[in-house]
C-alpha cells in the first residue's frame, strides 16, 4: 500500500459527469442566476468556472455536437449541416453518425480503461458498440435500435423513457407541446439517475435536447411576456437547476462535473429566404414552376444554398447539372459575397448579413471539399433558411428562437478548471476531457 493509500485510504478512480443543456445561452443563464432563478447554479458557479465560449460554423445542434465529441470541426468530421448534399449524383440525405469520418472520444475512454455511459446526444445515432452504455439521441426513433448494448431498451421502455419531444405538436398546441417537454425532461431525467446509480461507470453524460426545443418554440413568448408561456419557461429551467441539486447529492467530491451548452439563442425578428434571393439575383433557377425542393435546380443555375447560410457553387466537374466554370468560381464567391453583405432589412433598414466566410477561411480538414463555398453569418435574429416555394425574401414564421454563434457556455468544478482556459469554442472540449482522465 502506497504511503496516500495508508494515511487517506484507497485511491479512488477519477469520474466525470457531463451534463449537456442544448442551446443555452451564456448571457441567459448569467441572468437566471443573478435573478436568483437558479441557486444551484449558482452555488455551482462560486465552486468552479464559468465561461462564455463560440459554437461552430454554421451553428447547428447536429455539426456542434459532432464538433464536441471528435474535437474537429466539420471539415475534420465530415458532418457540415442538419440535411449536407452529395453534388453528383446530386442527393440531400441528413447525416447520422454512419456519416461521422473521425473518431468520437469514447473510443479514447475505452483505451484508458474507462467505462462511458452517453445518454441522448444528437448525431449518435446508429448507436456503436462501446466500453459501456450508449442511448442515441435526435435522429434516433425506434429505442430497441438506439441503444447499446439492446437489453438496456427494455429497463428504458419499462420507465417511459422518451427519445425526444414531438416538435409537430407544438404546431397544434402549445400547451400540449409544453407538456411534452416537461414529460420528455422528467422522463431523461429518471433515466440519467437510474443509469447513474445502477450502473458502472467512469464517464457519465446526459444530454438535455429538451432546452433546445423550449428556446425554438417559446423564446418569444419568455422575452415579450406571455401571460401563461412566461412562466412556464421560466418554471422550466427551475427544474432543470432543481436537477442539478439531486445530482450534486449523489456524487462524492471526487468527481467531476461540466456542464456545457453548444450555441446561444437570440429571439427571431424575421426568416430570410437565401434561395428566393438568390433566385430574384438570378443565380438560381428551377426546372419546374413549382419546385419541391433544390433538387428541381435547372442547369443554368450559378447557385444554391442549404441551411443554415451555406450557399454552394453551381461548378462544372463537381455538381451534376454544374453550369460555373472554374475560371469564374472565385470571381462569383466574391461577387456573392458583396452583394449579401449589402444585404438589408428594407423596413428598419437593418444590416441583415453580419459576415460571409469563404470555406478555407472556416475549415482546413480533410474533408474540406464538402464542404458549402461560403457560409453566411447573420446578423442576430435574422434566421437563414432555405425554402424553394416562398415568394419573399423576409417573413414572420412560426418558430420563436434561433441560434447564435458567440453565447454558448461551459462549467466546470474548480478540480480541473484551469484546462477552461484553453476553450476558445465548443471544438476545445473534448481535450479537456481526456486531459482529466489522464491528469
Amino acid at each position: 500500500m502506497g504511503l496516500l493509500e495508508k494515511f487517506f485510504g484507497k485511491r479512488r478512480n477519477k469520474k466525470l459527469v457531463v451534463i449537456g443543456l442544448d442551446g443555452v445561452p451564456y448571457t441567459f443563464i448569467k441572468r437566471l442566476l443573478d435573478n436568483g432563478e437558479m441557486p444551484v447554479f449558482k452555488s455551482l458557479v462560486a465552486q468552479g468556472e464559468f465561461k462564455r465560449m463560440n459554437s461552430v460554423i454554421p451553428t447547428i445542434s447536429s455539426v456542434a455536437w459532432s464538433s464536441f465529441l471528435t474535437g474537429k470541426d466539420a471539415s475534420g468530421h465530415n458532418i457540415f449541416g442538419f440535411i449536407d448534399r452529395k453534388p453528383d449524383p446530386f442527393k440531400l440525405f441528413i447525416p447520422t453518425a454512419r456519416n461521422r469520418k473521425a473518431p468520437p472520444f469514447w473510443h479514447e475512454l475505452g483505451e484508458m480503461g474507462k467505462r462511458s455511459v452517453f445518454i441522448n446526444i444528437p448525431v449518435t445515432y446508429p448507436p456503436e458498440k462501446i466500453k459501456g452504455i450508449m442511448v442515441s439521441g435526435f435522429l434516433a426513433t425506434d429505442l430497441r435500435k438506439a441503444v447499446y448494448p439492446a437489453d438496456i431498451a427494455d429497463e428504458l421502455l419499462d420507465m417511459g423513457y422518451v427519445i425526444d419531444a414531438d416538435t409537430w405538436i407544438a404546431r397544434d398546441s402549445k400547451d400540449r407541446f409544453m407538456s411534452e417537454l416537461n414529460n420528455a425532461l422528467e422522463r431523461r431525467f429518471k433515466t440519467a439517475f437510474k443509469l447513474l446509480k445502477e450502473k458502472e461507470w467512469d464517464y457519465f453524460h446526459c444530454h438535455i435536447m429538451e432546452t433546445d426545443r423550449i428556446n425554438h418554440f417559446y423564446w418569444a413568448d419568455m422575452e415579450d411576456g406571455h401571460p401563461v408561456y412566461e412562466e412556464a419557461f421560466y418554471c422550466f429551467y427551475r427544474d432543470i437547476d432543481a436537477f442539478l441539486g439531486q445530482l450534486l447529492l449523489s456524487l462524492d467530491d471526487d468527481t467531476g462535473l461540466m456542464i456545457l451548452s453548444d450555441h446561444g439563442f437570440c429571439k427571431i425578428k424575421k426568416e430570410v429566404q437565401l434561395n428566393y434571393w438568390l433566385q430574384e439575383e438570378g443565380y438560381l433557377k428551377y426546372s419546374t414552376a413549382e419546385p419541391e425542393s433544390i433538387k428541381d435546380m435547372a442547369g443554368t443555375s450559378k447557385a444554391y444554398s442549404l441551411l443554415p447560410g451555406r450557399i454552394y457553387i453551381n461548378r462544372q466537374g463537381r455538381e451534376e447539372k454544374g453550369s460555373v466554370k472554374a475560371s469564374e468560381y472565385f470571381s462569383l464567391r466574391e461577387e456573392l459575397k458583396e452583394k449579401l453583405l449589402d444585404l438589408k432589412d428594407e423596413e428598419t433598414g437593418e444590416k441583415i448579413i453580419q459576415e460571409v466566410y469563404f470555406r478555407e477561411e472556416v475549415y482546413g480538414g480533410p474533408y474540406l471539399e464538402q464542404a458549402a463555398d461560403l457560409i453566411a453569418m447573420p446578423v442576430d435574429g435574422y434566421d437563414l433558411k432555405a425554402h424553394v416555394d416562398c415568394k419573399q425574401l423576409l417573413a414572420k414564421g412560426f418558430i420563436q428562437g434561433m441560434h447564435t454563434y458567440d453565447d454558448a457556455f461551459i462549467y466546470m468544478k474548480e478540480s480541473n478548471r484551469s484546462n477552461l482556459a484553453q476553450v476558445d469554442s465548443i471544438i476545445d472540449v473534448k481535450d479537456v476531457i481526456i486531459d482529466y482522465f489522464k491528469g
